[in-house]
């Protein structure tokens, strides 16, 4: 199979590492900048021949306009556009546990818009498989989202969860595109 993992994170390089028996590609900055469409649109002629499409960009930054971009729209617009050039496949997205917990008292700004960002990229990915139910004329294309707990990474180093874990989960969503949703929240089992 051929794999285009998009970003450039810690996660993807996790999940490359198990994908030794497929033809993989890992995309992202400065070669395609996700916060510029024209770059999106590139990203989509170069790789939409491809099997499995795997959107693992994400960043918690206090550029919020930034953070948004990244986290939903960029990630959003990936999805429809490779659905609509795509013949076949699956597309993956990765979103976040946070999804369930998007506010609280205090929030800082940046957790706010990161969370609300990835609850938007997980609803348009429900809708998505809503929207292309078997019997209709929609294409032979699987939407998965995943909503990993918080683990380590360049973006979280004080989490407990192995990033091994996560992306063993994740690899679990590349080799069963009959998934449509997965959330990593039992912190305390062992794969």
């Amino acid at each position: 199979m051929k794999i285009v993992i998009v970003g450039t994170s810690d996660i993807a390089h996790a999940l490359a590492n198990l994908c030794y028996d497929h033809d993989v590609k890992i995309v992202g900055r400065p070669e395609y900048n996700l916060t510029d469409k024209h770059a999106c649109d590139r990203l989509v002629r170069d790789y939409d021949h491809y099997d499995c499409v795997v959107l693992t960009q994400g960043t918690q930054s206090n550029d919020l306009w930034n953070s948004f971009t990244v986290n939903a729209t960029s990630a959003i617009y990936l999805i429809s556009e490779f659905y609509k050039n795509m013949h076949s496949g699956q597309i993956i997205a990765v979103s976040s546990a946070t999804v369930n917990w998007q506010s609280w008292p205090g929030i800082e700004m940046n957790r706010l818009i990161y969370s609300t960002a990835k609850t938007a990229l997980s609803d348009f990915c429900k809708h998505m498989n809503r929207k292309n139910l078997p019997g209709e004329e929609e294409k032979p294309i699987s939407i998965q989202v995943y909503e990993p707990n918080n683990f380590i990474s360049r973006m979280s180093h004080n989490s407990k969860i192995d990033i091994e874990v996560v992306a063993n989960e994740l690899f679990s969503l590349v080799n069963n595109s009959r998934i449509s949703f997965l959330q990593g929240l039992n912190r305390s089992v062992q794969l």
